[in-house]
């Protein structure tokens, strides 16, 4: 039987195939020099580009790139987009529909696989290709199929079994991973999806396959962390293990935000776990919502309020998993706590500071004890 991106790629595992995609999706971050090399576009109506990364603009350089990718989407007439949040997260509920194949610059491409489309994440290069003839060329993957089983405990959640999961099978670079787990809700998906290819994998989905090379089972997952890292090319290889093995270490700062803990359903569960509760002398937690949608959404059931209550600081929505300068930045010797995916040396501020990657239950016990 044909496996998910068998079907989706038109062609077994191993075999070349062509692609042609219903979105091209360009951003602010990594990919943005996409536009630079680009010398036409082939279809307009397909291509959208995303302001969500430095925003608002914190770098002089953020804002000559904004410059640059709102030139190309107005010389091309393309489809520009700002002020709605993350790209992802946007796209995934405003436009991306099952079926469709998406391309873009992006290591969490994958996000599109939990309802049922196919995201593919490409180098700037071959973005700029993919623009100018409005294919791609690539070899089908293999698929490692995965069985969800079990419930989470309490306060944890699908964002450290995805740590777990990494951490336990970091060998799925250039493959599709393919999820079954009935029982996940729409945003367990998303996390999952998004989060499977934070070792190089080609892709991942949740289907109702039958087959299972992997078991995740999630009764067993505890809070995680995945520890800072010295560059960004060795992301991928950061190490994720117990919070528990770094229980007690202090941190200066905290934040949730972005599509793993900024939307409105981790937003809710960050605000239930602080009621009756104070925020940790000296401690700074940064509030980003994920969309301008979830923005709205906090704002009507008063969880802004309540987190400006608390003493948390309200950041613009949007990707701010790095931001080397501006709103949430840490300085030299701090340690910082992030549902944010990126954790090396410089991401959230000066090099010589350290970055930990947890769940919003983490984030949010760090927030009141100002420790792990």
């Amino acid at each position: 039987m044909s496996t998910f991106v068998e079907k989706m790629l038109g062609a077994p595992a191993g075999s070349p195939a062509r692609i042609t995609p219903d979105l091209i999706v360009v951003n602010d971050g990594i990919c943005h020099t996409a536009v630079e090399m680009a010398n036409l576009v082939r279809s307009p109506d397909k291509v959208r580009v995303i302001f969500d990364h430095d925003v608002p603009t914190g770098r002089p350089e953020a804002a000559r790139v904004f410059g640059s990718i709102r030139r190309f989407a107005r010389e091309n007439n393309v489809r520009f987009i700002q002020a709605e949040g993350v790209g992802y997260q946007y796209l995934l509920e405003q436009e991306v529909r099952p079926g469709q194949i998406v391309v873009q610059g992006g290591s969490h491409a994958g996000i599109y696989g939990s309802v049922g489309a196919l995201g593919i994440n490409v180098s700037a290069t071959e973005l700029a290709r993919v623009l100018e003839h409005d294919y791609y060329n690539t070899v089908v993957p293999e698929t490692v199929a995965v069985r969800v089983e079990g419930t989470l405990p309490e306060h944890v959640t699908m964002m450290d079994a995805a740590m777990a999961f990494l951490s336990e099978n970091p060998c799925l670079a250039g493959k599709a991973v393919e999820f079954c787990g009935p029982q996940l809700t729409a945003h367990q998906k998303a996390v999952l999806c998004s989060m499977a290819c934070e070792t190089g994998a080609f892709t991942a989905a949740v289907t109702d396959t039958e087959d299972q090379d992997l078991v995740l089972d999630l009764s067993r997952v505890v809070p995680m962390v995945t520890m800072p890292c010295s560059a960004r090319e060795l992301q991928k290889d950061a190490v994720r293990q117990p919070l528990a093995v770094l229980a007690g270490m202090r941190l200066q700062a905290g934040q949730i935000g972005g599509y793993t803990g900024g939307t409105i359903e981790e937003l809710r569960l960050a605000v239930s776990l602080i009621e009756g509760k104070t925020l940790a002398r000296g401690f700074r937690l940064t509030v980003a919502p994920a969309t301008s949608a979830d923005f709205l959404k906090a704002l009507d059931e008063g969880i802004i309020e309540r987190f400006i209550d608390f003493g948390a600081q309200i950041s613009a929505v949007g990707d701010h998993s790095v931001v080397t300068q501006g709103a949430g930045v840490i300085g030299k010797g701090e340690k910082l706590l992030t549902t944010g995916l990126y954790t090396y040396a410089g991401c959230m501020g000066v090099q010589d500071s350290e970055v930990y990657t947890g769940s919003v239950p983490s984030v949010m016990a760090a927030a009141v004890t100002g420790r792990l």
